[in-house]
Protein backbone atom coordinates (compact mmCIF):
# COMPACT_ATOMS: atom_id res chain seq x y z
CA UNK A 1 0.00 0.00 0.00
CA UNK A 2 1.45 3.46 -0.96
CA UNK A 3 0.88 6.13 1.39
CA UNK A 4 0.92 9.07 -0.64
CA UNK A 5 -1.73 7.66 -2.99
CA UNK A 6 -3.88 7.23 0.07
CA UNK A 7 -3.53 10.90 0.99
CA UNK A 8 -4.18 12.00 -2.84
CA UNK A 9 -7.50 10.15 -2.83
CA UNK A 10 -8.71 11.75 0.62
CA UNK A 11 -7.64 15.51 -1.48
CA UNK A 12 -9.76 13.89 -4.15
CA UNK A 13 -12.75 13.81 -2.30
CA UNK A 14 -12.92 17.49 -2.03
CA UNK A 15 -11.73 18.40 -4.96
CA UNK A 16 -13.36 20.91 -7.60
CA UNK A 17 -12.80 18.64 -10.20
CA UNK A 18 -15.58 15.91 -8.55
CA UNK A 19 -18.22 18.42 -9.90
CA UNK A 20 -17.27 17.07 -14.00
CA UNK A 21 -18.72 13.72 -12.87
CA UNK A 22 -21.98 14.81 -10.94
CA UNK A 23 -24.47 13.62 -13.22
CA UNK A 24 -22.88 9.87 -12.24
CA UNK A 25 -24.83 10.18 -8.81
CA UNK A 26 -28.11 9.29 -11.23
CA UNK A 27 -27.61 5.59 -10.62
CA UNK A 28 -29.75 7.02 -7.25
CA UNK A 29 -33.14 7.65 -9.31
CA UNK A 30 -32.68 4.25 -11.33
CA UNK A 31 -34.36 2.89 -7.96
CA UNK A 32 -37.98 3.58 -8.69
CA UNK A 33 -39.29 4.44 -5.23
CA UNK A 34 -35.97 7.21 -5.14
CA UNK A 35 -37.20 8.87 -8.25
CA UNK A 36 -40.88 8.92 -7.33
CA UNK A 37 -39.75 10.37 -3.88
CA UNK A 38 -37.41 13.17 -5.71
CA UNK A 39 -39.60 13.60 -8.54
CA UNK A 40 -42.55 14.46 -6.19
CA UNK A 41 -40.93 17.17 -4.40
CA UNK A 42 -40.55 19.20 -7.71
CA UNK A 43 -37.30 21.05 -6.80
CA UNK A 44 -35.15 19.20 -9.17
CA UNK A 45 -37.84 20.18 -11.75
CA UNK A 46 -37.68 24.01 -10.30
CA UNK A 47 -33.53 24.01 -10.75
CA UNK A 48 -31.76 20.24 -10.59
CA UNK A 49 -28.42 22.59 -10.44
CA UNK A 50 -29.62 23.66 -6.39
CA UNK A 51 -30.22 20.48 -6.04
CA UNK A 52 -27.33 19.25 -7.15
CA UNK A 53 -25.45 22.24 -5.14
CA UNK A 54 -27.58 20.73 -1.87
CA UNK A 55 -26.55 17.28 -2.15
CA UNK A 56 -22.96 18.11 -3.02
CA UNK A 57 -22.25 20.60 -0.27
CA UNK A 58 -23.91 18.36 2.11
CA UNK A 59 -21.75 14.95 1.04
CA UNK A 60 -18.71 17.34 1.46
CA UNK A 61 -19.45 18.24 4.92
CA UNK A 62 -19.84 14.61 6.01
CA UNK A 63 -16.50 13.60 4.35
CA UNK A 64 -14.44 17.01 5.66
CA UNK A 65 -16.35 18.46 8.84
CA UNK A 66 -15.20 17.82 12.33
CA UNK A 67 -16.63 14.93 14.30
CA UNK A 68 -19.26 17.58 15.84
CA UNK A 69 -20.50 18.94 12.52
CA UNK A 70 -20.55 15.59 10.84
CA UNK A 71 -23.16 14.12 13.52
CA UNK A 72 -25.16 17.64 12.97
CA UNK A 73 -25.56 17.34 9.38
CA UNK A 74 -26.24 13.59 9.89
CA UNK A 75 -28.83 14.12 12.55
CA UNK A 76 -30.61 16.86 10.41
CA UNK A 77 -30.73 14.53 7.27
CA UNK A 78 -32.34 11.98 9.19
CA UNK A 79 -34.98 14.30 10.56
CA UNK A 80 -35.92 16.29 7.79
CA UNK A 81 -36.07 12.81 5.58
CA UNK A 82 -38.59 11.83 8.14
CA UNK A 83 -41.24 13.93 5.94
CA UNK A 84 -40.01 11.86 2.50
CA UNK A 85 -42.91 9.14 2.71
CA UNK A 86 -46.12 8.29 0.84
CA UNK A 87 -46.94 7.47 -2.70
CA UNK A 88 -46.01 9.50 -6.11
CA UNK A 89 -47.62 11.15 -8.84
CA UNK A 90 -47.84 10.98 -12.59
CA UNK A 91 -45.87 7.94 -13.74
CA UNK A 92 -45.51 7.12 -10.53
CA UNK A 93 -48.29 7.12 -8.98
CA UNK A 94 -48.80 3.63 -7.85
CA UNK A 95 -45.16 3.67 -6.21
CA UNK A 96 -44.74 4.07 -2.10
CA UNK A 97 -41.80 5.40 -0.69
CA UNK A 98 -40.25 6.21 2.57
CA UNK A 99 -36.87 7.30 2.59
CA UNK A 100 -35.62 6.39 5.94
CA UNK A 101 -36.25 2.55 4.16
CA UNK A 102 -32.99 1.12 4.73
CA UNK A 103 -33.28 0.35 1.16
CA UNK A 104 -33.83 3.71 -0.33
CA UNK A 105 -31.20 5.71 2.41
CA UNK A 106 -28.12 3.07 2.12
CA UNK A 107 -28.47 2.66 -2.07
CA UNK A 108 -28.15 6.47 -1.89
CA UNK A 109 -25.23 6.08 0.72
CA UNK A 110 -23.54 4.05 -1.52
CA UNK A 111 -23.73 5.86 -4.70
CA UNK A 112 -22.33 8.63 -3.04
CA UNK A 113 -19.42 6.96 -2.14
CA UNK A 114 -19.08 5.41 -5.91
CA UNK A 115 -19.25 8.45 -7.47
CA UNK A 116 -15.74 9.53 -4.87
CA UNK A 117 -14.02 6.28 -5.98
CA UNK A 118 -14.74 5.61 -9.47
CA UNK A 119 -13.62 9.02 -10.31
CA UNK A 120 -10.40 9.03 -8.81
CA UNK A 121 -8.78 7.61 -11.10
CA UNK A 122 -10.10 9.86 -14.02
CA UNK A 123 -9.52 12.92 -12.51
CA UNK A 124 -5.60 12.23 -11.09
CA UNK A 125 -4.34 9.01 -13.35
CA UNK A 126 -3.67 7.44 -10.13
CA UNK A 127 -4.38 3.26 -10.40
CA UNK A 128 -5.68 1.90 -7.12
CA UNK A 129 -4.52 -1.61 -5.98
CA UNK A 130 -6.74 -3.92 -4.51
CA UNK A 131 -5.48 -3.09 -1.14
CA UNK A 132 -6.07 0.40 -1.47
CA UNK A 133 -9.00 0.88 -3.13
CA UNK A 134 -10.31 -1.00 0.34
CA UNK A 135 -8.59 1.68 2.25
CA UNK A 136 -10.10 4.73 -0.06
CA UNK A 137 -13.14 2.78 0.72
CA UNK A 138 -12.86 2.53 4.64
CA UNK A 139 -11.96 6.22 4.29
CA UNK A 140 -15.68 6.80 3.09
CA UNK A 141 -17.03 4.73 5.72
CA UNK A 142 -15.64 6.30 8.52
CA UNK A 143 -16.50 10.35 7.21
CA UNK A 144 -20.45 8.38 5.83
CA UNK A 145 -20.75 6.45 9.28
CA UNK A 146 -22.60 9.09 11.13
CA UNK A 147 -25.50 8.43 8.68
CA UNK A 148 -26.06 4.51 9.12
CA UNK A 149 -29.62 4.49 9.91
CA UNK A 150 -30.01 2.00 13.38
CA UNK A 151 -30.21 -1.62 13.55
CA UNK A 152 -27.33 -4.21 12.31
CA UNK A 153 -29.42 -5.07 9.11
CA UNK A 154 -29.32 -0.79 8.44
CA UNK A 155 -25.47 -1.15 8.25
CA UNK A 156 -24.05 0.00 4.91
CA UNK A 157 -21.63 -2.43 3.38
CA UNK A 158 -18.15 -3.23 5.81
CA UNK A 159 -16.12 -3.55 2.78
CA UNK A 160 -15.20 -2.33 -0.85
CA UNK A 161 -15.57 -5.95 -1.82
CA UNK A 162 -19.06 -6.57 0.25
CA UNK A 163 -20.36 -2.81 -1.56
CA UNK A 164 -19.26 -4.11 -4.79
CA UNK A 165 -21.28 -7.14 -4.69
CA UNK A 166 -24.06 -5.06 -3.08
CA UNK A 167 -24.01 -2.80 -6.06
CA UNK A 168 -24.04 -5.46 -8.96
CA UNK A 169 -27.07 -6.95 -7.13
CA UNK A 170 -28.70 -3.35 -7.19
CA UNK A 171 -28.42 -2.75 -10.81
CA UNK A 172 -29.19 -7.00 -11.87
CA UNK A 173 -32.54 -6.79 -9.54
CA UNK A 174 -33.60 -3.67 -8.30
CA UNK A 175 -33.01 -0.70 -11.07
CA UNK A 176 -35.32 0.00 -13.70
CA UNK A 177 -35.25 2.44 -16.41
CA UNK A 178 -38.22 5.39 -15.36
CA UNK A 179 -39.57 8.52 -16.94
CA UNK A 180 -37.91 10.36 -14.63
CA UNK A 181 -34.23 9.02 -15.44
CA UNK A 182 -34.54 9.68 -18.88
CA UNK A 183 -36.08 12.89 -18.51
CA UNK A 184 -33.08 14.14 -15.95
CA UNK A 185 -30.22 12.85 -18.39
CA UNK A 186 -31.82 15.20 -21.32
CA UNK A 187 -32.16 17.94 -19.20
CA UNK A 188 -28.11 17.74 -18.68
CA UNK A 189 -27.89 20.16 -21.91
CA UNK A 190 -30.51 22.66 -20.40
CA UNK A 191 -28.55 22.71 -16.65
CA UNK A 192 -29.62 26.06 -15.26
CA UNK A 193 -27.15 28.21 -13.15
CA UNK A 194 -27.78 27.69 -9.68
CA UNK A 195 -29.21 29.94 -7.49
CA UNK A 196 -27.76 28.71 -3.88
CA UNK A 197 -24.00 29.75 -4.75
CA UNK A 198 -24.12 32.81 -7.14
CA UNK A 199 -25.52 36.48 -6.35
CA UNK A 200 -28.32 37.27 -8.17
CA UNK A 201 -26.56 40.17 -9.71
CA UNK A 202 -23.82 37.94 -11.42
CA UNK A 203 -26.57 35.11 -11.95
CA UNK A 204 -27.95 37.89 -14.51
CA UNK A 205 -24.53 38.81 -15.59
CA UNK A 206 -23.92 35.32 -16.67
CA UNK A 207 -26.71 33.84 -17.93
CA UNK A 208 -26.77 35.09 -21.56
CA UNK A 209 -23.21 33.60 -22.36
CA UNK A 210 -24.50 30.05 -20.18
CA UNK A 211 -27.42 29.81 -22.42
CA UNK A 212 -24.90 29.65 -25.01
CA UNK A 213 -22.02 27.48 -23.43
CA UNK A 214 -24.65 25.15 -21.63
CA UNK A 215 -25.34 22.30 -24.51
CA UNK A 216 -21.18 21.87 -24.63
CA UNK A 217 -21.05 22.30 -20.77
CA UNK A 218 -23.54 20.15 -20.49
CA UNK A 219 -22.42 17.46 -22.79
CA UNK A 220 -19.46 17.00 -21.27
CA UNK A 221 -20.76 16.38 -17.95
CA UNK A 222 -22.37 13.96 -19.37
CA UNK A 223 -19.85 12.71 -20.81
CA UNK A 224 -17.85 12.26 -17.92
CA UNK A 225 -20.27 11.50 -15.17
CA UNK A 226 -21.41 8.72 -18.03
CA UNK A 227 -17.99 7.33 -18.04
CA UNK A 228 -17.67 6.11 -15.05
CA UNK A 229 -21.30 4.72 -14.41
CA UNK A 230 -21.84 1.26 -14.33
CA UNK A 231 -22.82 0.27 -17.80
CA UNK A 232 -26.01 -1.36 -16.86
CA UNK A 233 -27.07 1.60 -15.44
CA UNK A 234 -26.07 4.00 -18.18
CA UNK A 235 -28.33 1.94 -20.75
CA UNK A 236 -31.67 2.38 -18.44
CA UNK A 237 -30.73 6.46 -19.12
CA UNK A 238 -31.71 6.25 -22.64
CA UNK A 239 -28.48 7.57 -23.25
CA UNK A 240 -26.53 5.94 -26.20
CA UNK A 241 -22.99 5.57 -25.66
CA UNK A 242 -20.64 5.22 -28.85
CA UNK A 243 -17.11 4.61 -29.00
CA UNK A 244 -16.27 8.06 -29.98
CA UNK A 245 -17.74 8.82 -26.27
CA UNK A 246 -14.67 6.27 -25.12
CA UNK A 247 -12.00 8.94 -27.23
CA UNK A 248 -14.07 11.88 -25.56
CA UNK A 249 -13.55 10.59 -21.84
CA UNK A 250 -10.22 9.87 -22.81
CA UNK A 251 -9.34 13.29 -23.71
CA UNK A 252 -11.40 15.04 -20.81
CA UNK A 253 -9.53 12.65 -19.09
CA UNK A 254 -6.34 13.92 -19.57
CA UNK A 255 -7.43 17.66 -18.98
CA UNK A 256 -8.26 16.57 -15.61
CA UNK A 257 -5.06 14.92 -15.29
CA UNK A 258 -3.36 17.88 -15.68
CA UNK A 259 -5.44 19.82 -13.92
CA UNK A 260 -4.72 17.92 -11.01
CA UNK A 261 -0.94 18.43 -11.26
CA UNK A 262 -0.45 21.74 -11.88
CA UNK A 263 -3.27 23.22 -10.39
CA UNK A 264 -2.82 25.14 -6.88
CA UNK A 265 -4.89 23.66 -3.92
CA UNK A 266 -6.75 27.06 -3.80
CA UNK A 267 -8.38 26.47 -7.12
CA UNK A 268 -9.00 22.70 -6.69
CA UNK A 269 -9.87 21.65 -3.36
CA UNK A 270 -13.38 23.67 -2.14
CA UNK A 271 -12.93 25.52 0.55
CA UNK A 272 -14.08 23.50 3.61
CA UNK A 273 -11.08 20.63 2.60
CA UNK A 274 -8.43 23.40 1.87
CA UNK A 275 -9.35 24.86 4.89
CA UNK A 276 -8.89 21.15 6.68
CA UNK A 277 -6.29 20.32 5.41
CA UNK A 278 -4.23 23.62 6.01
CA UNK A 279 -5.36 23.10 9.57
CA UNK A 280 -3.95 19.51 10.51
CA UNK A 281 -0.77 21.02 8.68
CA UNK A 282 -0.65 23.76 11.53
CA UNK A 283 -0.80 21.15 14.05
CA UNK A 284 1.88 19.16 12.76
CA UNK A 285 3.94 22.48 12.89
CA UNK A 286 2.93 22.71 16.85
CA UNK A 287 3.59 19.09 17.73
CA UNK A 288 6.70 18.77 16.03
CA UNK A 289 8.31 21.06 18.53
CA UNK A 290 7.16 19.01 21.37
CA UNK A 291 9.09 17.47 23.64
CA UNK A 292 9.34 13.08 23.50
CA UNK A 293 8.85 13.02 27.34
CA UNK A 294 9.54 15.32 30.43
CA UNK A 295 11.77 13.13 32.28
CA UNK A 296 15.28 14.40 32.74
CA UNK A 297 17.69 13.64 30.17
CA UNK A 298 19.79 10.83 30.80
CA UNK A 299 23.00 11.37 32.53
CA UNK A 300 21.29 14.45 34.15
CA UNK A 301 22.29 14.46 38.12
CA UNK A 302 19.35 14.11 39.75
CA UNK A 303 17.85 17.12 42.11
Amino acid sequence: VRPKVLVEFRKHSGSTLGGFFGAAAFDEVALVPVAAAVDKTGRFAANFADRGVRSGFSALLAIWGDATDKVAEADRLKTMHREVRGRGIGDFADVRYSALDPKLWNWIAVSGMFVVLNSFTPCTGIVLTDAERELAYAQLLEAFSALELPGKSAKLPATYAEAEDYYESMVTNELQANAFLQRVTLDLTRLPLPTLVLPAPLRRLLTPPWLVLRPVAGHVLKVCSFGILHPGIRDLTGFRWESRHDLEFALYCCVLQLAWRVLPDKLLLIPLARNRIEYEELVHVHRSVALDSFAPPAGCPAR
